[in-house]
């Protein structure tokens, strides 16, 4: 089907209703009139009055038979993918396959038309507001990357927008995105990319994040920072970006996290949490916000399956952190790609649990989340990501105060003790003193995660879900925390950091298991530790703002590793594998060996001890519940929640660790213990490189 007569069967199919809807009217019309106005000049004022009238009808018509046309996706199916495994994590492009195309389909027609048969792929349509264009993720040659494309609603005046070394996927017209001294605001589109080349360190495969652009592709920034994917965004009316956002959830065993919708503005300032922090089911994607109701929808499951699926949930725009619902309620199939309508109603694809099966478009109920009449299928490909053809409401735009170049932004925090987790609710205030900042590392292509963690498989004895499988990190720097709980902290920009709270030991008592980040000079917030975030803050002058913010901005070559290779060997081998210690056939646990055999020392201190299975010395990211720390202060510091039978003595006995000895174990226990994260860093530090304890 050329261009031209797409063209004429979108005007054809808009007006079919029109004409038979107001057939009679104009017969009736001319009937009455003909005589009449042959007759008597004052009935041509008559029809000078109805007949813009009809018009106004007409173009109200062809608006409202608009919403029965749909643009989609068609993917092939390929039932080897769809048999994975459980282990199986389905990322942002595996949809993206040979032969994914964009249709369109009329009301009038069963047959959809394809709008991209000169790519060799093409996926995630969205429609402008004006309901004109469409942007899109297309491919068109195999070797390609991923970009951002523009077409008309028919297929034509296909441009590029995006030209990146990365992939592109996903974007969706935005709200203006202007400074105080801009001539005029720039409309925004928001993306999802993998041109800075991280690495995700605990699955195969890059990492995504979000970025923006203008309508041409010629101004990029990058929104987010996370170690882990970003993706799936969708734009709420206020303006801000609703995504979701893959997280590690601080357990050994699940390496791959959860998933959380966050909100950000479109220029990546002021990131919070929008619904989910680690709650359960475990993947939400697909996220759609409703132009005419208050619903964002998405999918939620606990299985990660190539091309996705599971129940469709929503969350209100104004208060989602509390107002969650589950829609659909089907033990038998897949939902995917909720799409709302004019009318506040739904559509969305469903395909049973067979792998036979192929994802179909239904009408669903906004009520019950029962499936109603079927609007589309085709055997052999799934048909997804559905939009109706329909101009939409624009979004508003968002102010940018960001000064371009800025290396530095600000965090500061009400009152760290403030909480809604009941586990960190008894900590007492004046319990936590400082506040260790830590730097997550990003990893490039080339790394491999056995470059830095060591490998303990198949080991005798290993305590139970241990994995010491996680983001190498450093540490930024340490703050106090003022007698109130506040503080605040200067920290380098565009960095994924994350916040542990100490004690007066610099032990960690409290974790936190996301990444956040700053803006280049943003001065960003927080009432407490996951603290109810419908609440408004209280009306109080904290400690911490009366001062000048605590300056954490070393360079990077500054800022301190902690792992075992580099830092804790050393001080075994010099302070506790000597004669009379932790030799063989001398003092239990056997500690003795040179860096060769350093590997074996790891082992014994991160493995269950022998005949007693439940304990081990060191419990990686808790140093106060480790039994290696109590030995180095001579006293148990968590006994309440430790199984930890033996008797509690200082080592080394006639020499005690230094402050700054005993600090180094404790953060690099509190960084999750890890083998060699010097290994991990391949642009800005050696192997070789050692590290400071300056300022302990």
């Amino acid at each position: 089907m050329d261009e031209a007569y797409l063209r004429q069967s979108l005007f054809a199919n808009n007006n079919t209703l029109l004409f038979k809807q107001n057939k009679c009217m104009y017969e009736l019309m001319h009937q009455h009139y003909r005589i009449s106005i042959r007759q008597d000049k004052r009935f041509c004022i008559i029809a000078l009055v109805i007949i813009p009238l009809l018009f106004l009808t007409f173009k109200t018509a062809i608006h409202a038979q608009s919403v029965n046309n749909l643009i989609f996706v068609q993917i092939p199916a390929q039932k080897n993918l769809e048999s994975l495994d459980e282990n199986f994590v389905s990322g942002p492009t595996d949809r993206h396959v040979h032969g994914a195309r964009i249709v369109l389909l009329l009301s009038s027609t069963s047959v959809p038309v394809n709008l991209t048969p000169e790519f060799y792929a093409a996926c995630d349509p969205d429609l402008s507001f004006d309901g004109e264009s469409i942007i899109f993720a297309g491919k068109k040659d195999e070797g390609d990357r991923w970009q951002i494309w523009r077409m008309k609603i028919d297929g034509s005046n296909k441009e590029q927008i995006t030209n990146s070394d990365g992939d592109c996927i996903s974007p969706v017209h935005a709200g203006n995105r202007f400074y105080l001294n801009d001539p005029q605001p720039t409309p925004q589109i928001i993306y999802v990319s993998t041109a800075h080349g991280w690495k995700n360190d605990q699955q195969q495969g890059p990492v995504f994040s979000l970025y923006g652009t203008d309508p041409e592709g010629k101004s990029t920034h990058r929104l987010t920072f996370n170690l882990y994917s970003d993706y799936s965004p969708d734009v709420l009316p206020n303006g801000r970006i609703v995504f979701t956002s893959r997280q590690y959830n601080g357990k050994n065993n699940q390496a791959v996290g959860r998933c959380a919708l966050l909100a950000v503005n479109n220029d990546g300032t002021d990131l919070m949490p929008f619904y989910g922090n680690h709650e359960m089911p475990r993947y939400k994607d697909m996220v759609h916000v409703s132009d005419f109701g208050q619903r964002v929808y998405f999918v939620e499951s606990e299985r990660s399956i190539w091309l996705g699926g599971g129940d469709i949930a929503y969350v209100s725009q104004r208060r989602p952190l509390n107002s969650y619902r589950k829609l659909s309620h089907s033990d038998k199939g897949l939902y995917h790609s909720p799409c709302p309508l004019t009318d506040n109603g739904l559509v969305a694809s469903y395909r049973s649990d067979s792998i036979e099966s192929e994802f179909s478009i239904f009408h669903i109920d906004t009520k019950s989340g029962e499936r109603k009449e079927r609007i589309f299928s085709e055997p052999g490909w799934h048909s997804i990501d559905a939009q109706v053809l329909t101009a939409h409401p624009n979004v508003k735009g968002r102010s940018n105060w960001l000064i371009p170049g800025s290396v530095s932004g600000v965090f500061y925090c009400i009152n760290s003790y403030n909480t809604n987790l009941p586990k960190f609710s008894d900590i007492n205030p004046g319990t936590i003193k400082y506040v260790r900042v830590v730097e997550g590392i990003p990893l490039e292509e080339k790394v491999k995660s056995s470059n830095y963690q060591h490998n303990l498989k198949n080991r005798l004895n290993p305590a139970p879900n241990f994995s010491p499988a996680q983001s190498p990190q450093r540490i930024v720097g340490v703050a106090p925390v003022e007698n109130d709980g506040s503080f605040q902290v200067r920290v380098p920009a565009e960095t994924p950091l994350t916040f542990q709270m100490l004690d007066k030991n610099y032990m960690a008592i409290r974790t936190q298991n996301t990444w956040t980040w700053v803006m280049g000079n943003e001065n960003r917030g927080c009432i407490g530790c996951h603290e109810n975030r419908e609440l408004s803050p209280p009306n109080i002058m904290i400690e911490a703002v009366t001062k000048p913010p605590v300056e954490l901005i070393s360079p990077v070559e500054q800022r301190r590793i902690v792992d075992f290779h580099h830092q804790i060997a050393p001080v075994i081998a010099s302070k506790c594998a000597i004669s009379g210690c932790h030799i063989s056939g001398q003092v239990r646990p056997n500690l003795e060996g040179s860096e060769n055999t350093s590997h074996q020392v790891y082992d014994v201190l991160l493995m269950s001890i022998p005949g007693r299975e439940k304990e081990r010395y060191v419990i990686p990211g808790n140093a106060k519940a480790s039994s290696l720390i109590w030995h180095l202060f001579g006293r148990g510091l968590d006994l309440d929640k430790s199984d930890y039978s033996s008797k509690i003595t200082l080592m080394p006995p006639d020499s005690p660790l230094k402050l700054h000895e005993r600090i180094l174990f404790i953060e690099w226990i509190d960084l999750g213990a890890q083998w060699n994260f010097h290994r991990a860093i391949t642009s800005d530090l050696s192997e070789d490189q050692t590290n400071s304890t300056k300022g302990f």
